[in-house]
């Protein structure tokens, strides 16, 4: 949603650490696994919002806002649990990260049910057809009646949603709050933009596929398997990755016709 919009969240990584370490803190206090999902989403929804209020009230830079927000909730990570990993009091937690139903994982069903509700609104609903345009053209969009800064703010509370969703699941399967979860190697905000841009989407906004960016996302899994059952060192695999990255925008860059065209002597 927000690539598609024109804009970037470089928080989610964190997001992800807060909204998972705090959901098990509420979890292991109470023994309450809907406290601990509500948790969860609670912080990455607040944290979502506060970035999209922000860049849409002050104007400012999706990527200095939201690096700030990465800072401040990897501080609160860390924080929450006096930097120590928390283990899970119970069973229950796991539910969704561990557990199985009719032999599939929990997982691979909330996979699927997000897939669908995206697919659905980025192309059945007025809100998906608004990013869409915003990030074609967000002067042609305000001029054609559409509340940029409504949609822009909703897309960056949406996403945070998502981003704390991520947290507890995550959490669930590592049986632990862990505040340094994406923080080794390359963080998962940079994972789900690699793998959006290898989707097709474009960093510039206004093209870009639900179902496309989860195939990316999903070899991006695979990539990552790999190079971890290889033994590959992990600045080895931030290498390969930063490169993923370079190649993909310069692709898409030279599929817009954005190239650089280098004046000769004659025409300076």
């Amino acid at each position: 949603m927000l690539i598609v919009s024109g804009g970037i969240d470089l928080s989610a990584g964190a997001v992800v650490a807060a909204s998972g370490t705090m959901s098990v803190i509420v979890y292991n206090a109470t023994g309450s696994l809907v406290l601990a999902i509500a948790t969860a989403l609670a912080v990455g929804m607040a944290s979502g919002s506060a970035n999209g209020f922000f860049i849409t009230q002050f104007s400012l830079p999706p990527f200095m806002v939201t690096l700030g927000m990465q800072i401040f909730m990897r501080g609160m990570a860390l924080w929450a649990c006096n930097s120590t990993p928390v283990p899970v009091e119970g069973e229950r937690y796991k539910i969704l990260g561990q557990g199985e139903s009719l032999g599939v994982p929990n997982m691979l069903y909330l996979v699927f049910l997000l897939l669908l509700l995206f697919i659905f609104i980025m192309n059945r609903t007025g809100f998906g057809r608004y990013l869409y345009a915003i990030g074609g053209n967000k002067d042609a969009a305000q001029t054609s009646g559409i509340n940029v800064n409504s949609v822009i703010f909703r897309a960056y509370a949406f996403a945070g949603l998502l981003s704390g969703l991520g947290g507890f699941v995550i959490m669930s399967r590592l049986n632990s709050g862990t505040p340094t979860v994406g923080s080794t190697g390359v963080a998962y905000e940079f994972d789900a933009i690699i793998g959006i841009i290898l989707g097709g989407a474009s960093m510039n906004g206004g093209t870009g596929s639900v179902l496309y960016s989860v195939l990316g996302c999903v070899f991006i899994g695979i990539l990552n398997n790999a190079l971890n059952l290889l033994n590959v060192q992990t600045y080895y695999q931030q290498i390969v990755k930063g490169l993923l990255i370079i190649i993909a925008i310069t692709f898409d860059a030279i599929s817009k016709g954005n190239t650089i065209k280098f004046k000769s002597k004659k025409d300076r």
